[in-house]
């Protein structure tokens, strides 16, 4: 099966492809939200360019594991992906996923300004993206 991992933010959408049968994932280019409209639009897109079969999207809980805030939005969107799409969705803790991010592409090590720069290209959310998706298809092998 092939998948669609999604870090969801109000600003960018981070996205990550993912195949069971070849046992990858790769961050795509992130979405910059400008509506609900327009994202399911690009989404649709990508699943039909890459034929996924479903959608992983990270879930923001806190450190302690609760849920705030962050966590009813993406449900929130995820009830629109439900509604648009006929693919099954999967949710995947996304705690310390952009920090995880942040040390793949080297984030970290850049000035404030660098890591500005990738941050509103959209780079750390698709990488983060990826993070989730490889650990929830870890998971679901075992």
């Amino acid at each position: 099966m092939d998948y669609l991992g999604i870090d969801y933010g109000s600003k960018f959408i981070g996205l990550a492809w993912g195949s069971d049968d070849l046992k990858v994932v790769v961050p795509l280019k992130a979405l910059r939200v400008r509506s609900t409209e327009q994202v399911l639009k690009d989404l649709q897109k990508i699943v039909n360019e890459r034929g996924c079969n479903a959608f992983v999207i990270g879930l923001p809980v806190h450190a302690d594991g609760t849920q705030g805030q962050r966590v009813k939005e993406v449900r929130y969107f995820a009830e629109h992906l439900k509604q648009h799409f006929n693919l099954r969705i999967y949710f995947q803790d996304e705690r310390f996923s952009t920090q995880t991010a942040r040390m793949w592409t080297g984030a970290n090590n850049l000035s404030l300004r660098q890591a500005k720069a990738k941050k509103e290209k959209g780079v750390i959310d698709s990488t983060a993206a990826a993070v989730i998706l490889e650990e929830w298809m870890g998971e679901s092998v075992k």
